[in-house]
């Protein structure tokens, strides 16, 4: 038997529908299902929509709350100088208040780094939270201008006072010993030259950094190829370092220059002592809040990520169904 033969009898025991492949009907559009699925996600849509605002109601009622509290506790401290009894105690809290507020401002900072990082790569959203943000470091540095400057500065007080005096072989002879006064001055004086020079190094070192990402910012506007998203940020980003700078140059003058700081109520060592405790609960609370302020902006980030996904899928799912809704119908 020929090859051909051979395989002309094979093929007569082989179906015809296993050698071509059946093509299986599309099934009917179920427009009512789809229909049905885009009512669904405008259900699902509300909804993220109310938990996010949610979320937002719950980051302006935190900030605020932060806000209140640092402001009084500050308030309150400048209000404040030491006397003779308490020696240094107010002024050691003033410069642990100080140590906080820095901290803050680092804190503030990586958060800012986390949310500058989501504008560059496209989230057109996070360049408002971006500006918060400076907002708070700026009122941070503030304070801390603000708590140094409350610190009482030099002021003329006679060193000696006399213990009154007596009369030998003719002449008088006056007992004094260097006052109180003049000694709280100069424990005073001794803080207040210290802390004014942190306080101003601090200055000066942000003034610096700001320099120098003004440097950066325009190399990357005029040497870099940089999205969009990217433009958009170092741009606002070069925009708003001349105000920022103005400002610290402005606390760094009044943190130099100015005197004062003696006008508080001066405290005894056992008020010291409650306020002491006052502060470490403030600021226990303070770190509370701080974190579940991130953190519930962490989820409004996420969140409105989420819906704005939803909304594109909304989106999608119109067109579709506008569009196979027409072909059905016939309509040109």
């Amino acid at each position: 038997m020929t090859r051909t033969l051979l395989i002309r009898s094979l093929a007569a025991f082989i179906p015809l529908s296993g050698l071509i492949a059946q093509e299986k009907p599309a099934p009917a559009l179920d427009l009512e299902a789809r229909k049905e699925s885009v009512a669904n996600l405008e259900i699902h849509i509300t909804q993220r929509e109310e938990r996010l605002a949610d979320w937002g109601r719950d980051i302006k009622q935190l900030d605020t709350r932060i806000e209140k509290q640092v402001e009084e506790l500050v308030k309150m401290l400048t209000g404040l100088r030491d006397s003779q009894s308490s020696r240094t105690n107010i002024t050691q809290l003033k410069k642990s208040a100080i140590e906080g507020l820095k901290y803050g401002i680092d804190r503030y900072a990586r958060k800012r780094r986390e949310i500058r990082e989501l504008v560059r790569t496209g989230s057109d959203e996070a360049l408002e939270d971006l500006g918060k943000l400076d907002q708070r470091i700026l009122k941070r540095v503030d304070q801390i201008a603000e708590l140094t400057k409350s610190i009482p500065t030099h002021d003329d007080v006679d060193k000696y006072e006399s213990d009154g005096g007596s009369y030998w072989n003719g002449y008088y002879n006056e007992s004094s010993d260097i006052s109180d006064e003049w000694k709280q001055n100069r424990r005073d004086t001794v803080q207040s030259d210290k802390q004014r020079n942190d306080t101003s190094k601090v200055l000066k070192e942000a003034l610096e950094r700001l320099d120098q990402r003004r440097r950066t910012l325009k190399d990357f506007l005029a040497n870099r190829k940089i999205t969009d998203s990217e433009r958009a940020l170092y741009t606002t980003e070069l925009g708003q370092i001349g105000a920022y700078e103005e400002h610290l140059k402005e606390q760094l003058r009044d943190v130099t220059v100015s005197s004062g700081g003696g006008g508080g109520r001066a405290v005894g060592r056992e008020q010291a002592h409650d306020i002491e405790a006052l502060l470490e609960d403030a600021r226990r609370d303070l770190r509370e809040d701080v974190s579940r302020l991130f953190l519930t902006y962490d989820q409004y980030v996420r969140g409105r990520s989420y819906l704005a996904d939803l909304k594109e899928n909304l989106a999608a799912r119109k067109e579709w169904l506008e569009k196979n809704a027409s072909e059905k119908s016939g309509a040109p």
